[in-house]
């Protein structure tokens, strides 16, 4: 790996990984000037937020652009031949054996390929950025690699040679099982691997049918369940730390972040706004 021509002195380059997600790291670089010349051992999906550059890859030059992504496959080499300005961009790596596995859980058979040109897709775009926010505000395993399994799915649905077969579509008692086993644990620390398990599918299969189901990924069902039952802790009184250590929210934070985006206030302002109406009967 050649990497220090053109280096910035203002270039910030840091790796993120996490224990629920093996197999998979996370770089980010700002304000990058260099001229990458790097030799692929993994899959390396490339997400361009702030970039204009040439770069050479499977004997073609493309242009690539800002809110682009690029896709690098395990054996191949790719070089930066021209930067037009700093750039900031993250690479998600991924080993592949995991992304085999992945492959084999949508029931792709082979090797998994992708189209080597550049691309504007703000579907791959948004779904990865989701992904990388999630392991830098390291969530729970659930939400995490709920984010992963809907990353990988756009990626290989999207951008893959061979598209992902459509799925049968499984049986209502299933998902209900997954659902109530989400009732009964809705405090508690669970996995997506754990939750498909009970529903006997896949964990893509599992989220892509949870979520046509019930109008929610599982994760994002749990979170809400969460919150609905955090309610009445709160006009009883009950402080946020408790509550959110009650609810299984990591820590106050995380639960007021949470709180806002299902309600649209914060803890502390639904418990201020709350009015209690009395009703008076006529005569």
């Amino acid at each position: 790996m050649n990497n220090i021509n053109n280096m910035n002195e203002n270039e910030q380059i840091r790796f993120a990984r996490s224990a629920a997600l093996p197999g998979v790291e996370l770089m980010m670089a700002r304000s990058s000037s260099r001229h990458w010349r790097v030799f692929h051992e993994q899959y390396a999906f490339c997400t361009n937020d702030v970039v204009a550059a040439d770069k050479r890859y499977r004997q073609r030059t493309n242009r690539v652009a800002d809110s682009s992504t690029t896709l690098f496959e395990p054996g191949e080499t790719h070089e930066t031949i021209r930067v037009s300005k700093p750039q900031d961009f993250q690479v998600l790596f991924i080993t592949p054996e995991t992304m085999q596995q992945y492959g084999e859980e949508m029931e792709i058979v082979g090797p998994l390929h992708f189209r080597p040109d550049p691309s504007i897709d703000e579907a791959v775009y948004m779904s990865c950025k989701r992904l990388h926010a999630a392991i830098l505000e390291n969530v729970a395993a659930f939400e995490l690699q709920s984010r992963m399994a809907e990353c990988v799915w756009t990626l290989l649905n999207r951008h893959g040679e061979r598209r992902v077969q459509e799925m049968i579509s499984p049986r209502r008692e299933s998902l209900l099982q997954a659902r109530d086993y989400l009732f009964e644990q809705y405090a508690h620390a669970i996995s997506l691997d754990e939750i498909a398990r009970i529903s006997g599918l896949s964990r893509f299969h599992f989220l892509k049918a949870f979520t046509a189901q019930f109008g929610l990924t599982p994760h994002a069902y749990q979170i809400h369940l969460r919150i609905e039952r955090s309610l009445p802790l709160l006009r009883q009184g009950m402080s946020l730390t408790q509550v959110a250590e009650t609810m299984g929210f990591n820590d106050q934070s995380h639960y007021i972040r949470h709180f806002k985006r299902v309600m649209g206030v914060t803890p502390g302002q639904y418990k201020g706004k709350t009015t209690v109406v009395r009703v008076v009967k006529a005569g």
